[in-house]
């Protein structure tokens, strides 16, 4: 695989150039939409969940935790449903031509991931301003964002080749995205639910999400190790600890969950690449 990419390094280029221009062309703020969205999402979740619920959530800042989870997840969300559809709505071009199919989805994983740096450059100073300045977490920052994007170009892959033979998956890739969101800890952190009734048990279900491991990841390297809450003081007796390298259990998790995603987008992607000229 890694050789046939290689050799066509020049298409993977021109795909990756298409998408960037095209997403934003006509529009009047172009990349800067790659902070704007996240902005308007936090600002929304900090009024909702912090303002209004008053979610417990400890003595921090909620924008900052929030945008620490939401810029990958987003990254990862609009990679996947980018992809889905990217087979089908390349039929013209892979009827044509003959080239690795996964360039297709790997363009997408790609151009998504500009996007998530630009968007983690611009939120830099907010995360600069409240958590403070951390340059020996940077090599740990680059490892992990490695990891989600080997873990996204899988996923990718997978509903790209499964959604050519079962269309109906489009459709529902929506709302299985909005599911998998609200049970990633994005805007919630894993003590908040620990500290629920019967919160171990539904913290042991969330482990279940491989999103999770990589939300408590980006959260870490961030923002801070979460601290328990107490249901009696919910803001928080003490200030959250400032970011630092997560432990070895939550980096081999992510780490497994990349090689696995990957492995089984792949063989799937591969052994349907042969009928796709067919089924589009």
């Amino acid at each position: 695989m890694a050789s046939e990419v290689w050799q066509s390094r020049d298409l993977l280029r021109n795909l990756i150039s298409k998408e960037l221009k095209v997403r934003y062309k006509g529009s009047v703020l172009g990349f800067a939409w790659s902070l704007v969205t996240p902005l308007l999402m936090a600002a929304v979740f900090t009024v909702v969940f912090a303002t209004f619920l008053r979610v417990p959530f400890g003595n921090g800042n909620f924008t900052v935790f929030f945008l620490a989870g939401y810029l990958v997840w987003q990254f990862f969300q609009n990679s996947v449903t980018a992809s889905a559809g990217s087979i089908i709505g390349n039929g013209p071009l892979i009827s044509k031509v003959y080239f690795p199919r996964e360039l297709i989805p790997f363009s997408l994983v790609i151009s998504q991931g500009v996007h998530l740096l630009l968007a983690l450059l611009a939120v830099t100073p907010l995360i600069l301003y409240y958590r403070g300045f951390h340059p020996q977490l940077l090599p740990a920052i680059v490892a992990a964002l490695l990891l989600i994007s080997v873990f996204t170009a899988g996923v990718s892959m997978l509903f790209g080749a499964l959604t050519v033979k079962f269309r109906d998956l489009l459709e529902l890739l929506q709302v299985m995205m909005m599911t998998w969101f609200y049970l990633t800890p994005v805007i919630y952190s894993i003590e908040t639910i620990r500290g629920l009734e019967n919160g171990e048990r539904w913290v042991d279900v969330l482990r279940l999400n491989p999103m999770t491991w990589f939300a408590e990841l980006f959260h870490t390297l961030l923002y801070g190790i979460a601290l328990p809450i107490d249901p009696g003081d919910p803001t928080g007796g003490v200030p959250h600890p400032p970011p630092t390298i997560p432990d070895l259990a939550t980096w081999l998790w992510c780490l497994g969950w990349a090689v696995f995603a990957f492995t089984v987008g792949y063989v799937v992607f591969r052994r349907s690449a042969s009928s796709f000229v067919k089924e589009i």
